[in-house]
């Protein structure tokens, strides 16, 4: 693993770790919390093969990661603004150039190498949200892991139901925690459903799913689930 290069774009922390061997596929990860080396070692744990890890983190998370405006959800503090059509446009114009600048010397997709390499969108929680609904606004990533997404958003499944994708995701991994629909919040208690029928919904068009029940709530092993759906991206 060669050193990790970091930068600031709009008060976010963006980290690339480059694994130096070509043509090794980009994950790109928003995070609540920086947390690049602790997922890279959980999939070494699991021998995946080697790829290169772009993390973004100092998100406001709530607002940038969700895709319409909403009133709030789980607590009065949900500032559920719906910013992620502004967020996709700085993930498209300044991160990923930026990370492929630094990996293949090519801003955008500018050389052979980074036309080469795949992009993947993975994402925990509202950023698992985030990395379903991007292939509906950009053409940008090639698979996409949803780690305990968010899909009980309101309204997100007649969304996904009733709108085309700009580019189809070759993949799709799905997981929850098993006790994480156990709530009384009518929206919550509708997310294993919602997973499991938007995994069968892209298994029908092509798209290799798959969905995961993973022990515990929502605040369990977030780093081990995330790597899992990476693990599992890498080798399907």
């Amino acid at each position: 693993m060669m050193s990790p290069f970091k930068s600031i774009m709009e008060n976010k922390k963006v980290i690339v770790y480059p694994c130096g061997k070509s043509g090794a596929p980009t994950v790109y990860s928003p995070m609540y919390m920086e947390a690049g080396q602790a997922v890279l070692e959980e999939c070494a744990k699991s021998g995946c093969r080697p790829f290169n890890l772009v993390t973004i983190s100092g998100l406001r998370w709530d607002a940038e990661l969700t895709p319409w405006a909403c009133e709030p959800v789980l607590s009065q503090e949900d500032d559920f603004e719906g910013k992620a059509n502004e967020y996709t446009i700085f993930m498209t114009q300044q991160v990923i150039p930026f990370a492929e600048k630094v990996l293949f010397g090519a801003a955008g997709g500018d050389s052979d190498a980074a036309a080469g390499s795949e992009r993947i969108l993975a994402g925990y929680s509202l950023a698992g949200l985030y990395a379903i609904y991007a292939p509906y606004v950009t053409d940008a990533f090639k698979r996409v892991v949803s780690a305990s997404g968010s899909l009980w958003y309101p309204n997100f499944m007649e969304f996904t139901l009733n709108h085309e994708f700009c580019r189809k995701p070759l993949s799709a991994y799905f997981s929850l925690g098993d006790k994480e629909s156990r709530s009384k919040n009518m929206h919550v208690s509708k997310n294993q459903e919602n997973t499991e029928e938007l995994c069968g919904h892209y298994a029908k068009l092509g798209i290799n799913s798959i969905f995961e029940l993973n022990p515990g709530n929502h605040f369990n092993n977030a780093t081990g689930r995330l790597a899992k759906g990476i693990v599992w991206t890498m080798n399907h």
